[in-house]
């Protein structure tokens, strides 16, 4: 009865007069909102899909509703919890374990073909004990990772955070050299002059990057790097945790834009270069091309309701938005002009139709909870 009673507000919003229409667009939507749309885990309480979209689309003039339900029609991408976790599932075996085989066959020269002979070498299995996890946000799902490693990855080698404490980096090396005296490992001559034992893999790892700038930027006016890479890199000489004689960082990512893809490559490049790092190795499991942002050649009707004030709450504005290059964030931050959803909450590399939050004067489709809050 309640999905009856929102086909009808729908109906009612779209003007749509004849039956054959209603239950057209209404079969389709319901279709939607049952397979993803209703699994979006911001929606309130007794909150579905279609009650939402009659909402929404009742925010726009009735000249502009046509095109915004055309954006959820064919524009629309909803990446669901089940398909990150399918991700997940697919990152130490077909990322992590294959990166690993590549630095033992480069390290003994031996055909990156024989698979059976890398992953029997003693050196693989070392590796993998050197190797460190660290989240880079609560999208991380590094639980989840650990679990599907059947048991590769231990809870000493993970934390849901790229900044440690010493007491818990203390317990990590401290199990590090437990795990590599029980397989009687030992440092490789000049490896590691201290004899301190360290973590030499350090695998940096998100659910999504849109922009990529909170990873790495190079802010012009202070004339200075900033980003979480540059913080991970400066904890490697600083701090003990990571062997700073011989190291790879990895940056794992289940969802990421082209856009971001291109930006994290080429300023970490740029960073790593003028500091003397090692580079940073980039992996995406799932790249969103520049084909899925919209644009004004082939998304001109969507692109102009975007760019309207009274689609658009100015609070939006914020000193966050601001680091993107761009004064609102009405196509998203960055302008990345995104049509994405994440079932756990929408990126603001989004257009703002689709994510503003449901306090503003306007609001998404799939209302978005910021990650800082408003002072």
């Amino acid at each position: 009865m309640k999905d009856i009673n929102a086909q009808a507000l729908l109906a009612q919003v779209m003007d749509w007069k004849d039956p054959e229409v209603v239950g057209r667009n209404a079969s389709v939507l319901q279709l939607l909102a049952d397979y993803k749309y209703n699994h979006y885990q911001r929606f309130g309480p007794g909150k579905q899909f279609i009650e939402s979209l009659a909402l929404w689309l009742n925010q726009f003039d009735k000249a502009d509703r046509k095109v915004a339900l055309e954006l959820v029609h064919d524009k629309l991408i909803f990446i669901s919890e089940r398909e990150i976790s399918h991700l997940v599932k697919l990152s130490y075996p077909d990322v992590i374990v294959q990166d690993r085989l590549q630095l033992v066959a480069e390290e003994n020269e031996i055909a990156r073909y024989k698979v059976a002979a890398l992953a029997k070498h003693r050196r693989f299995e070392e590796l993998r004990i050197r190797s460190l996890y660290l989240g880079l946000s609560d999208g991380a799902h590094t639980n989840e990772l650990r679990r599907a490693s059947n048991g590769a990855i231990s809870n000493e080698q993970i934390w849901q955070a790229y900044e440690l404490g010493d007491a818990k980096a203390e317990d990590m090396l401290e199990a590090l050299r437990k795990s590599l005296a029980i397989g009687n490992f030992s440092p490789r001559p000049g490896e590691n002059p201290s004899g301190k034992e360290r973590f030499s893999l350090i695998w940096l790892v998100d659910d999504f990057s849109g922009s990529g700038n909170t990873y790495i930027r190079y802010d012009a006016e202070e004339r200075k790097f900033k980003g979480k890479i540059k913080k991970i890199y400066e904890r490697i000489y600083e701090g003990d945790l990571i062997n700073p004689d011989y190291y790879e960082v990895s940056l794992l990512l289940y969802v990421a834009t082209r856009q971001a893809i291109d930006h994290i490559e080429y300023w970490s490049e740029r960073f790593t270069n003028e500091k003397g790092y090692k580079p940073l190795k980039v992996h995406v499991l799932h790249p969103i091309e520049k084909y899925s942002s919209l644009s004004a050649s082939h998304d001109a009707a969507i692109i102009e309701i975007a760019k309207q004030d009274r689609y658009y709450d100015e609070r939006a504005s914020d000193e966050h938005i601001r680091i993107g290059g761009t004064s609102d964030a009405k196509l998203g931050f960055a302008a990345c002009a995104l049509p994405l959803i994440l079932s756990h909450n929408t990126p603001n590399n989004s257009i703002y139709a689709l994510w503003g939050p449901e306090d503003k004067s306007f609001f998404g489709l799939f209302p978005r909870v910021s990650r800082h809050r408003e002072l």
